[in-house]
C-alpha cells in the first residue's frame, strides 16, 4: 500500500463537483452523487478511487521501460478474464459496494470519451482520462 497527497482545488457546491489534484501529477473531476459523503472520511474514500495505481505512476516516471515484448503480441488473438457483475440480490437490496464500483467505472468510461473528444477537437494533446498501466 502506498499513500498519495491530494488537494481539493475547486468545489462547485451547486453541482456537487470536486476538482482534485494529486501530488503525483494526476487530477480528477469528481461528481458527488447520492448518498453524499457525510464526513471527511467518506469523502476520502470516494477520492481514493480516483488515484492512479502506483504502477501507472511508475510507468509515467520510467519512460525507459522495456516494451519490446509487445512486438510479439501484434496480430495475435489473446484471451483474458473480465469482471462479470451478477445480480445476487433483489433490486431493492442491491449491494452498495457493487453499485458504487459500477458507477465509478461508468464515470471513468464517460471521462475517457470526453477526453477523446477533446483530443479529436485539438483542445488538448493527450487524453487526461487515460491511465497508463504498467505490466509486472
Amino acid at each position: 500500500m502506498s499513500t498519495v497527497k491530494y488537494t481539493i482545488t475547486k468545489f462547485d457546491k451547486e453541482n456537487k463537483l470536486l476538482v482534485v489534484t494529486f501530488e503525483d501529477g494526476g487530477w480528477a473531476e469528481i461528481g458527488l452523487v447520492n448518498p453524499l459523503p457525510k464526513d471527511q472520511q467518506e469523502l476520502e474514500n470516494i477520492i481514493k478511487q480516483f488515484t492512479a495505481p502506483k504502477e501507472a505512476i511508475d510507468a509515467q516516471t520510467n519512460p525507459d521501460a522495456d516494451l519490446t515484448y509487445i512486438d510479439n503480441l501484434i496480430n495475435i488473438e489473446q484471451e483474458c478474464e473480465r469482471l462479470v457483475l451478477t445480480q445476487t440480490s433483489t433490486p431493492n437490496e442491491a449491494d452498495p459496494e457493487v453499485e458504487a464500483n459500477l458507477k465509478m467505472w461508468q464515470d471513468i468510461e464517460f471521462k475517457k470519451k470526453v477526453g477523446e473528444a477533446l483530443v479529436s477537437l485539438g483542445i488538448v494533446e493527450n487524453n487526461p482520462a487515460e491511465i497508463p498501466v504498467a505490466q509486472s
